[in-house]
């Protein structure tokens, strides 16, 4: 290990404490993983500090879930499936990858923040609450996931975006559906989320396929699956209902879709629209990328 100008022999390395300076340029704690991509980020990097290696495959991802269940899936690039696992200290409970970055390049991403509040109630605390008293989800994880799952992973590497698509609907309203089963009810989407499903699915209606499939975790916010060849399109109608100024206030949409969508405007209701697609999983930057001065160890300034 190279600190400096010193080199550090392993055996001393324990003598060591670390200063780490994470970053993150996406809402934090309002439904959008934000903590999967700590934690990913926070174990891999350790394991390249320490040159660790995994003992059996997936290690490092069933590390990074005791932090954050979503964590273990932020360990690699593209598609992404976690296994349940059955051992009961939980160390096959890991991710697989289903398929890399450039199976499918066709498919982007749009993700409608709603809100960067921090959500009412956090998910590990509402998955707690969940699994004490709803009945729906019981039913959910028995019946309903494994077989998804099957589904979802031949969608994906037959590259069917209309099945992935519903697939995708299905479980985030039924995720959703298990939020409401719970006692207290838990209740993550708002009325701007509301009608955003509602707009997508007479998008879709019209068109008689799934052309852009929604998905909510945690949160308000929506992320949205579409091709490159649907994207403009998309935006064109979120720009029309859901304008944040007055250029997107203006934004005409074909006359097919302005009268296939019946839907009020909601003007100022998405704070900004975060435009992705399936990438790589951790990387290891340049120098000039990190967020630390390495003259002082001390955070850059901002």
């Amino acid at each position: 290990m190279l600190l400096g100008e010193v080199i550090v022999k392993k055996e001393e390395w324990t003598q060591y404490k670390l200063h780490i300076v994470s970053f993150n340029n996406f809402p934090t704690a309002a439904g959008l993983a934000s903590s999967a991509a700590g934690f990913a980020c926070l174990v891999f990097t350790v394991a390249q500090v320490y040159g660790i290696e995994e003992s059996y495959p997936g290690e490092l991802s069933a590390i990074a879930r005791v932090g954050s269940g979503s964590a273990c899936r932020s360990l690699y690039g593209g598609w992404v499936k976690w296994e349940m696992g059955e051992m009961a200290d939980g160390s096959d409970s890991l991710a697989v990858q289903v398929a890399d970055e450039k199976h499918w390049p066709e498919v982007v991403i749009a993700v409608l923040v709603v809100s960067e509040h921090r959500k009412p109630i956090g998910s590990t605390s509402a998955m707690e609450r969940s699994v004490q008293n709803s009945d729906l989800l019981k039913h959910r994880a028995a019946h309903v996931v494994p077989e998804r799952m099957k589904q979802m992973e031949k969608a994906i590497l037959d590259r069917n975006f209309n099945e992935f698509g519903k697939l995708t609907i299905q479980d985030s309203n039924q995720f959703h559906a298990v939020c409401l089963d719970t006692y207290p009810p838990v209740m993550y989407l708002n009325d701007t989320s509301k009608f955003i499903i509602n707009v997508l699915t007479q998008y879709n209606a019209h068109y008689g396929e799934v052309k852009a499939a929604y998905t909510f975790d945690a949160g308000p916010n929506a992320v949205i699956y579409t091709t490159k060849d649907v994207l403009p399109e998309l935006l064109q109608v979120v720009h029309h209902y859901f304008p944040s100024n007055e250029e997107q206030a203006n934004t005409p949409v074909p006359d097919h879709l302005a009268h296939a969508i019946k839907s009020p405007v909601f003007p100022n209701s998405l704070q900004r629209i975060i435009q992705t697609n399936p990438g790589p999983g951790p990387q290891i930057l340049e120098a000039s990328a990190h967020l630390i001065d390495v003259t002082t160890g001390l955070p850059k300034a901002k």
